[in-house]
């Protein structure tokens, strides 16, 4: 095909996969009525898809995707001082109890 081996192939289609979807989460939380609970739920199964397709590596959508949603969450006006939103708590995880 291109001359690239089948792994760098399958990664980089992985990447495009996230990136499509974490990008289709933002338009929604930017531009869609909802509530900070619906926009949780939409990035925790972000999160969930992540973890499938890049094992071990839930530090990266920590450093790199969660800051986005939080800005994205604060822009689209959902944020309203909440103190414990889990997004922004560092120690939250998918599916487990607060």
């Amino acid at each position: 095909m291109n001359g690239l081996p089948e792994s760098i192939r399958d990664e980089n289609r992985r990447i495009r996969l996230f990136r499509i979807s974490s990008d289709l989460v933002i338009q929604l939380i930017m531009t869609r009525p909802m509530s900070i609970a619906e926009a949780e739920v939409m990035i925790d199964g972000l999160r969930i898809l992540a973890r499938k397709l890049f094992p071990g590596k839930d530090h990266v959508f920590d450093l790199i995707y969660v800051p986005r949603f939080r800005r994205a969450i604060r822009e689209a006006g959902l944020y309203h001082g909440r103190p414990n939103l889990r997004l922004l708590d560092p120690g939250s995880s998918v599916g487990g109890s607060q």
